[in-house]
């Protein structure tokens, strides 16, 4: 049936206008996608069905007047379509792919719930080894891929990472928003994080001998310059920058007279855990598949 909007010269100029894919041409299968610019894209039906409930629906879908649809027009264009069927395809090889493709194709992904695209990007960022403490690639990013398509792996990863981060990193631009909501909670967790730091702080500072000299005046000057950076970064990182600043009491009094260094190194390994474990997900989110994470990672 034609549409009111469409004449036959103009159905006929718009099919002279496709062309065939390279990569998928037209004996590679029995199904036919058209990009949104106009490519033809032939794949293998068994495949598609296979890989995705969407288009397992899709194909198998018939009644007593029709059968199985044998064409879809997709809103993907050809350059992000040629990369989503290579998921699909065990004799396809995966090219390098940069974010904005990668976005794409999670876009794509949600829409067809291919969960092997997901995966990939898991894979690649660092998402699929939560063992491992080694920061995550773009942990901003992450965070508003992981809460729009509810990977729950993937946001609390993202959050344990940006719990600590400098605030320069959280700043940063990433063209993809992230939800107010989840900004919220991630503030909160920092707010946790920075208070334990400080009591950690004033745990020393009580045990300092107010009349012990210049020295322990000094340190005491210090801690406020300590207590800025970690507002900033409250990590065990921002500590360690500042190590000189422990030095050993002398004076015979005070809670500390091993020495303030001792104490200082004595936080290390309750900061490192604090540092290592996935942060809570806010009340709000549903959280998608969290997939069993293998026993080893690279960091980036």
């Amino acid at each position: 049936m034609i549409s009111p909007l469409q004449s036959p010269t103009t159905m006929q100029s718009a099919q002279s206008t496709l062309r065939q894919s390279q990569n998928f041409p037209a004996n590679y299968g029995d199904f036919r996608f058209i990009s949104s610019d106009g490519v033809i894209f032939n794949f293998p039906r068994f495949l598609l069905s296979h890989v995705s409930p969407v288009f397992k629906d899709k194909l198998e879908r018939r009644n007593k007047n029709t059968s199985p649809e044998s064409e879809l027009r997709v809103t993907e264009d050809s350059f992000t379509l040629d990369q989503f069927l290579r998921f699909f395809d065990p004799n396809k090889k995966k090219l390098p792919l940069d974010m904005e493709t990668m976005v794409r194709l999670l876009e794509a992904a949600g829409k067809y719930r291919v969960e092997q695209v997901f995966e990939y990007w898991e894979e690649n960022m660092n998402i699929r080894h939560p063992q491992q403490v080694g920061s995550i690639q773009q942990p901003m990013l992450c965070l508003a891929l992981g809460s729009r398509f509810e990977r729950q792996l993937a946001t609390r990863l993202a959050l344990r990472d940006l719990v600590k981060a400098p605030t320069d990193v959280i700043q940063q631009s990433t063209w993809i928003q992230v939800d107010g909501r989840m900004m919220s909670h991630l503030m909160l967790l920092r707010r946790d994080r920075v208070e334990r730091m400080l009591l950690r702080l004033q745990e020393f500072q009580t045990g300092l001998n107010a009349e012990c000299g210049k020295k322990h005046q000094d340190i005491l000057k210090s801690i406020f310059t300590m207590l800025a950076q970690l507002v900033d970064e409250p990590s065990w990182s921002t500590l360690l920058r500042n190590q000189n600043l422990w030095g050993t009491c002398d004076c015979g009094s005070g809670k500390f007279v091993l020495g303030s260094k001792e104490l200082f190194f004595s936080w290390r390994e309750g900061i490192m855990t604090e540092e290592a474990e996935l942060p809570r997900l806010p009340g709000y989110f549903k959280g998608g598949k969290s997939p069993t994470a293998p026993q080893s990672c690279g960091n980036n």
